[in-house]
């Protein structure tokens, strides 16, 4: 697995929202030190890096104070997971003027508004999309 270093700030997210209890739960594991969330899986969308996972590592990292990330590149993406899914929620943050992992910042939410804001949308746009 190859790793990069970059900006925290050159990583895009594809949600728009955070679970509060997992945000909890990562930051109690952060021992008085900036987190090191270890490498985080990236794709490529558009020219851009774009978060596959571990938003709520990334994003306790931004409150730690790191300012880089270590990315690697998420090779199974396309086989695992619909890139017209991914494509639409990147869509959503770019409305919601979700650019950054920092611009999270205000929207972790409890577990049932993340279930019903992020969770419910997101498996609407995967049936819509299959169906299609």
């Amino acid at each position: 697995m190859d790793v990069t270093t970059v900006p925290l700030t050159a990583v895009r997210p594809s949600q728009c929202y955070l679970n509060a209890e997992k945000v909890a739960a990562v930051a109690e594991r952060v021992d008085g030190e900036v987190f090191d969330p270890g490498p985080l899986p990236v794709y490529n969308f558009d020219g851009e890096h774009y978060l596959t996972d571990g938003h709520t590592r990334a994003f306790v990292a931004h409150l730690t104070g790191r300012e880089r990330l270590g990315v690697t590149y998420d090779v199974n993406l396309a086989a695992d997971a619909s890139l017209p899914v991914y494509r639409e929620c990147i869509e959503w943050c770019n409305r919601d003027g979700i650019e950054t992992i920092t611009d999270l910042t205000g929207r972790v939410v409890g577990p049932g508004t993340y279930q019903a804001e992020w969770i419910e949308p997101c498996q609407a746009i995967a049936a819509r999309i299959e169906a299609e």
